[in-house]
């Protein structure tokens, strides 16, 4: 049996699971960190494939966090199992 990986780092790009993610965005929350956008990608045997229905860039900080945690959750389904968040 095949196992997850909660995190996948690849070619120096990080990608993190649904949990991982909104793990990873509450932590930037609390340390104030700002966040540029969210790619959400199908990692492959060899790449990681997206579409640009599946990115997002912030313009602003305000309420960046509740609006990442909400594209993630909406957009993270079947295939699309994995993001780069950018910051």
């Amino acid at each position: 049996m095949r196992t997850r990986n909660a995190v996948v780092n690849r070619g120096g790009s990080v990608y993190r699971d649904k949990q991982e993610c909104l793990d990873h965005l509450d932590l930037m929350r609390r340390s104030k960190l700002p966040l540029h956008g969210i790619e959400i990608v199908m990692l492959t045997e060899n790449s990681a494939e997206t579409n640009h229905y599946k990115t997002v860039w912030f313009k602003a900080q305000t309420k960046v966090y509740d609006k990442a945690a909400t594209f993630i959750k909406e957009q993270m389904v079947g295939v699309w199992n994995y993001a780069e968040i950018k910051i």
